[in-house]
């Protein structure tokens, strides 16, 4: 046997496993072996793409919190409204006693209304129109190398000085004054409260979407590094498997060459 034959079959066997290796993982980078440089630059840009797919996720929840946000002060702008229209009805002359009496006990009822879309909208556990008025209670966006900072919505004060009016609401026409002007700034900081979310989702919604581009940007990238060439991996495939198919009849006839000499001489 050619001892040299053998090891160019060896060699051949080798790269023939190598290539199906390739075809049947779809890289072409299996082990660190085959392209240290090109799986450290691989490794790198997975590491960059998964911190963009998460940072990704945290602006869509962002958004998702605005939303509600911005749903629960709505509504909170509706009872404000109800309120000074029960106000304007309260402090007309023609509406008796009894009247300004029902119109107290209806705001009264607003209030809680407007009190409870303030502690029951939430995001994950997370109130979003009342704080406790600490840094610690606002809330942070994170994204790869950006924070995106909000303020909460404390829409508890609101609530807090309609109810200081009430007390002697129907007895004492400055007290519907000063609850009407009280709705009245209410509102506007209502409409503060709804802008500066607004402004945050914007903000969220540039971001993804400049996410949403470098990520598949970072995907095509690493692709290019790590995705074999199918059509050139077939091609070298085949071309080894005929070189080891070739190698093998050629020992084959060599050994049997060998054979019938030693019978010869035999």
């Amino acid at each position: 046997m050619d001892i040299s034959n053998s090891y160019n079959i060896q060699g051949l066997s080798g790269v023939h496993a190598n290539t199906l290796e390739k075809i049947g993982s779809a890289k072409a980078i299996n082990k660190a072996a085959d392209d240290p440089s090109g799986l450290a630059i691989s490794d790198s840009l997975g590491v960059q793409k998964s911190s963009l797919t998460q940072s990704l996720q945290n602006m869509n929840s962002g958004i998702a919190m605005t939303t509600i946000a911005q749903g629960g002060i709505k509504e909170q702008q509706t009872i404000l409204e109800n309120i000074k229209l029960q106000t304007l009805q309260a402090m007309n002359d023609t509406t008796s006693d009894e009247g300004k009496d029902a119109i107290a006990q209806q705001i009264s009822k607003y209030i809680d209304q407007y009190e409870q879309i303030a502690s029951s909208t939430t995001y994950n556990g997370q109130t979003l129109l009342e704080t406790a008025g600490e840094v610690s209670d606002d809330i942070s966006i994170v994204g790869d190398e950006t924070i995106i900072p909000l303020d909460k919505a404390d829409t508890r004060t609101i609530s807090e000085s309609l109810k200081s009016f009430l007390s002697d609401f129907t007895s004492n026409p400055d007290s519907m004054s000063g609850l009407l002007d009280a709705v009245d700034e209410g509102i506007d900081k209502l409409s503060t409260y709804s802008s500066n979310y607004g402004s945050a989702q914007n903000q969220f919604e540039a971001y993804a979407k400049n996410a949403m581009a470098t990520e598949k940007e970072v995907a095509s990238a690493r692709s290019t590094v790590l995705d074999i060439d199918y059509a050139q991996e077939v091609a070298d495939f085949s071309k080894s498997n005929l070189q080891t198919q070739i190698g093998f009849l050629m020992q084959t006839q060599a050994n049997a060459l060998q054979a019938k000499n030693i019978a010869l001489l035999s």
